[in-house]
């Protein structure tokens, strides 16, 4: 039985150490969670983990699935940054809040025709030089992967309509990532032990309110006399 429109599904995640010291070896930043769901699920594409949410895309099932990060989860995601001791070492993340069809533009320069106009156009290019002055190593690579691209999988056009399933919103834009947050860290240019969430940073922000309001009342009272 298919999959429907508003399951998603579940992620079985093992946190090896060997995980876990690439991880902390990552000059561009790793994130445990993130690799860990590129190396055992590598059918998802454009990982996105924090604090708030874990994002994935589906590109043969054409959506995209976004959870609600799990308190584990949580947990190990500021362990990590932390540069404190893995403290769990299986993940499960289930139950997409979120789910958005991937759409395609009809007409212009993200369209079917588009992408291929700029894919035929490069490869002729590619093509001339190899002829003429031979290609790099690189070069020679984004040939042969351009070359062998698999079909342009239908899309639709938006996002369609929102609909709602058991507290499962499907279609609709999908909701942005909030501002970065002390306590609210980015999977982007994550470094184990690097970074420092600051816990006294709500503090500083409630204590801050709460004289604000209380030199407000004062105020109002003083008038009030």
């Amino acid at each position: 039985m298919g999959r429907t429109k508003f399951s998603s599904p579940t992620l079985h995640l093992t946190l090896t150490e060997e995980a876990r010291e690439h991880a902390i070896q990552s000059n561009s930043g790793g994130c445990l969670i993130a690799d860990a769901i590129r190396q055992q699920y590598p059918e998802y594409t454009s990982v996105s983990v924090d604090m708030a949410t874990i994002r994935v895309t589906d590109r043969k099932a054409g959506r995209r699935y976004i959870y609600l990060t799990p308190p584990a989860a949580q947990h190990v995601l500021l362990s990590f940054d932390q540069g404190w001791p893995q403290p769990l070492h299986e993940l499960v993340i289930k139950r997409a809040v979120n789910i958005t069809p991937i759409r395609r533009e009809r007409t212009g320069r993200d369209s079917p025709e588009g992408v291929e106009r700029r894919r035929s156009a490069r490869i002729a290019d590619l093509e001339a030089k190899e002829a003429s002055e031979g290609l790099t190593p690189h070069e020679r690579m984004a040939l042969t992967r351009m070359r062998n691209v698999p079909p342009v999988l239908s899309r639709p056009g938006s996002y369609g309509p929102v609909e709602e399933h058991n507290g499962v919103v499907y279609g609709g834009d999908r909701p942005p990532q909030g501002p970065a947050h002390p306590n609210l860290l980015r999977s982007r240019n994550r470094h184990f032990g690097a970074k420092l969430a600051d816990p006294g940073d709500a503090f500083r922000q409630a204590v801050e309110q709460a004289v604000n309001e209380r030199l407000q009342t004062m105020e109002q009272e003083g008038k009030a006399s």
